[in-house]
């Protein structure tokens, strides 16, 4: 059966802009949630406004052969790669303890920190929701290299959130070293 996306972008390349619009209205939501994770509300959704407007300037290259979820997280990986990685903040343990705005801050700056291959690795696998082989079509890699990533995300992504660790929020209980939680 043909992928409905996939009609709708080569319609597109034709200049239909209601299939223009019905692919947005579809996937601006997942595209907006991997830029989301790295950014805020304003940055996320210029970044994702920016995927959009290339894939109407690239719809014309696009062969109904790739799946059109590749073609699109393909897009969005690029814009990723864009991005150097920023430095993590440093947020005080009080104001971790006191501010869920400064915990989000601490996990969207680490996971910004990450080197841009891992950084698309972990978002398109975490935030978009793409298993290790759609990940790897759309990054244009081996599944081994997403898996790679993943794990080197994941160990950068411990080391800078220990700081949440150490500071747990104000209100809960802290697990005494040695127990279960």
């Amino acid at each position: 059966m043909a992928d409905p996306d996939s009609g709708d972008l080569l319609l597109v390349a034709s200049e239909d802009s209601a299939a223009f619009l019905r692919l947005l209205v579809k996937w601006r939501g997942p595209v907006y949630a991997v830029f989301e994770r790295t950014r805020e509300a304003s940055a996320a959704t210029e970044a994702a406004a920016q995927v959009f407007e290339r894939l109407y300037r690239t719809a014309s290259r696009y062969s109904p052969d790739v799946p059109f979820s590749a073609w699109l997280f393909r897009l969005v990986a690029r814009r990723l790669e864009e991005d150097s990685p920023a430095d993590p903040p440093a947020i005080p343990a009080a104001k971790l303890r006191e501010s869920a705005a400064a915990r989000t801050a601490l996990l969207r700056g680490a996971v910004a920190s990450l080197p841009s291959t891992e950084r698309s690795a972990f978002l398109l696998t975490r935030a978009a929701s793409l298993t290790v082989p759609a990940s790897a079509a759309a990054l244009e890699t081996s599944e081994h290299d997403v898996k790679k990533s993943l794990v080197r995300a994941m160990d950068h992504l411990f080391s800078a959130c220990q700081p949440l660790l150490a500071a747990p929020p104000a209100g809960s209980a802290a697990v005494p070293e040695g127990t279960a939680p």
